[in-house]
């Protein structure tokens, strides 16, 4: 029997852990593990371990900085690949728009903010990748390396997949939204849940049930399930639903 697929995955909070975990519910034909690595100290994730690299993009940033240290200045040589098959980095795309200073980092380089006219989306994630791999110390993607950029933020693809038929999530300009939660209002009550660990955990048969639609019709769902594919083709079994 193969061993399951080890995936690691540095994301802003817990509620973007339990996205992609369902998105790679869907994804996936074959067994996985998904290891969530960042935010270290978040209480849906365990024990603390050492000290905290906080949440949000912030907490990102730090923990790569971290990573990249330890792989001695790119993150491809951290010791995260040896216990992993691959590493997936999350961020969301409104990250373009904010400032080191407004997450409380120091003596950082001045790539930020990078946003541009959205749509098309793709302008402002293909200047945040840029801002990715610098934090990263890489000068392109490694390969067992995944970047999940939603526009404008994870919330527009469960928005997207609980509620498909909204008007306003059809409209061409979803993914340049800065504030997709905004249409819970628009769900029916009974339909309505909260932006939280449980209240993901409760639409997640949803999210699985509306991936594919998703990925059909925005554009970074699109890319990230592409780049998340094709960087199985080596792994040895065939990773396609």
């Amino acid at each position: 029997m193969s061993e399951p697929l080890r995936v690691a995955v540095a994301a802003e909070g817990p509620t973007d852990f339990t996205v992609l975990k369902a998105i790679l519910e869907t994804i996936l034909t074959v067994e996985f593990r998904l290891d969530p690595l960042q935010p270290e100290r978040s209480a849906a994730f365990g024990p603390k371990e050492h000290e905290s690299t906080g949440v949000g993009w912030g907490g990102v940033y730090r923990w790569i900085r971290q990573a990249r240290e330890e792989g001695g200045g790119a993150v491809s040589g951290s010791s995260v690949f040896d216990r992993h098959d691959v590493l997936i980095v999350h961020v969301d795309a409104d990250v373009a728009t904010k400032t080191y200073a407004s997450t409380g980092i120091k003596d950082a380089p001045r790539d930020l903010p990078c946003g541009r006219p959205c749509p098309p989306a793709s302008d402002t994630t293909n200047a945040l990748r840029t801002v990715v791999l610098n934090w990263l110390g890489e000068t392109s993607i490694p390969p067992n390396l995944v970047m999940c950029m939603p526009s404008m933020k994870m919330d527009a693809w469960v928005i997207a997949a609980v509620s498909p038929e909204n008007p306003v999530v059809q409209k061409a300009d979803w993914e340049c939204r800065a504030d997709p939660l905004s249409q819970l209002a628009a769900l029916p009550k009974r339909q309505r849940f909260e932006k939280s660990q449980s209240g993901y955990l409760g639409k997640y048969d949803e999210i699985m049930a509306g991936w594919r639609g998703v990925a059909e019709t925005l554009t970074e769902a699109a890319r990230f399930q592409e780049d998340f594919l094709s960087g199985l083709s080596g792994h040895g079994s065939n990773p396609n639903a």
